[in-house]
Formats: C-alpha cells, sequence, structure tokens
C-alpha cells in the first residue's frame, strides 16, 4: 500500500482522538470605558489597571535611548474587537480601537 493511501488514515488517528482546536474564552475584555479612560502619557502599569488584564505586546524596538512598544488587547463588541496602544519609554502615545462596543 502506497503512503498516499495511507495518508488519509494516519491524519485522522493523530487528529480525531484530539477533537477539533477551540479557542479558549478570556475573561479580560477592553471596553469602550476603559479606552476612553487611557490618556497620553499615562504609563503602561496605569494602562493595564484602567484595563484590567496586561496586553499582548505586538511590537518592541529600542533604539539608543529610546524604546518603543505595541501592545493590544481583545474588545467587546463586534468580532475582531480590539484596543492597540502605543507607548514610547513606557509612556502612552497613541492608541486606537476597532468595533467597541
Amino acid at each position: 500500500m502506497s503512503i498516499l493511501r495511507l495518508a488519509p488514515a494516519l491524519a485522522a488517528l493523530f487528529v480525531l482522538p484530539f477533537g477539533p482546536a477551540v479557542a479558549k474564552p478570556s475573561g479580560c475584555r477592553a471596553t469602550p470605558a476603559a479606552y476612553a479612560a487611557l490618556k497620553r502619557g499615562m504609563s503602561y502599569h496605569r494602562a493595564v489597571e484602567r484595563l484590567g488584564c496586561p496586553g499582548r505586546r505586538v511590537t518592541h524596538m529600542t533604539i539608543g535611548q529610546t524604546e518603543r512598544a505595541t501592545y493590544t488587547w481583545r474588545g467587546t463588541g463586534t468580532y475582531g474587537a480590539n484596543l492597540t496602544v502605543s507607548f514610547r519609554n513606557g509612556h502612552l502615545t497613541s492608541k486606537s480601537q476597532l468595533g467597541l462596543n
């Protein structure tokens, strides 16, 4: 029997016992009120207090004495709702949101 005929059976053997992948729900979601509470110059620590949990760091760069980082949080609202916040040297420089409500 060729390996090509065995491939589907082998795939089923390894996939079926574990069931389909299911995303785990996250209890921390950014809200419009939390987004409004974020102010320019605010520290990352203070932003985390306002949002209720640490964000997921998506970028980080250090050049000389300047450190930049961007974090995202999942949001309440439409599918894919999120909040993105950028920091320079630990202080908020910009924020944006998509679909929060």
